[in-house]
């Protein structure tokens, strides 16, 4: 994530690492919360389109999941649970810099807003239900995607922090049953990101 400044554009690809957590649930299945502490890593290039406007493609590899709660498990009896999903991600995102703006006199450009889409591959799944671990990677799509939306502040030429939200918008699980929503599963995330770019956007 590397925001683009208003003073000086540079018709180039820019480049940089992303690290982060993630407090993540799955829509549809009987646990609610975002109590599933995962992390996403990768890397990104970032292509300035104009004054305000870029494209990024990013590649990361990424840890999603469920968790049950202490509530859920002492009030309600439900069975302790975890849930472990274990991604390469693709998201292509379209970032638009608020340097337009300015509070004060001074240009937003170290905001940026982010909108786009994520292409998610599987790698592994395993489900722990009350003690009983296993590995259930076939129970879960290879395939989905979710839909992405955040923010990035920059700190300096460099290094910047954001945050997304992701939700499912393919099901990372098909139950089956007739219908698309209520009868499926969808990730359901919130995303904190540091983000370093290695080369400078003022330049």
């Amino acid at each position: 994530m590397v925001f683009c400044s208003t003073r000086s554009f540079a018709q180039s690809f820019n480049a940089g690492l992303i690290v982060g957590p993630a407090f993540c649930q799955v829509d549809g299945d009987d646990y609610a919360g975002y109590h599933q502490l995962g992390f996403t890593a990768g890397a990104y290039v970032n292509l300035p389109l104009d004054d305000f406007f870029s494209a990024q493609m990013e590649l990361k590899y990424s840890l999603y999941g469920a968790h049950s709660s202490d509530k859920e498990v002492n009030e309600y009896y439900y069975n302790p649970y975890s849930l472990r999903l274990h991604y390469a991600e693709i998201p292509l995102m379209l970032r638009y810099n608020l340097g337009v703006f300015r509070v004060g006199g001074n240009p937003l450009d170290f905001i940026t807003l982010e909108v786009g889409a994520s292409l998610d591959f599987r790698l592994k799944a395993s489900e722990d239900v009350d003690a009983d671990f296993q590995v259930t990677t076939n129970r879960w799509n290879f395939f989905s995607a979710t839909a992405n939306a955040g923010i990035h502040f920059a700190i300096n030429q460099h290094f910047g922090f954001g945050t997304r939200f992701m939700y499912s918008v393919v099901p990372c699980r098909f139950t089956g049953n007739p219908g698309w929503f209520y009868n499926q599963y969808y990730n359901k995330v919130i995303l904190f990101t540091l983000t370093y770019n290695i080369n400078s956007p003022l330049r």
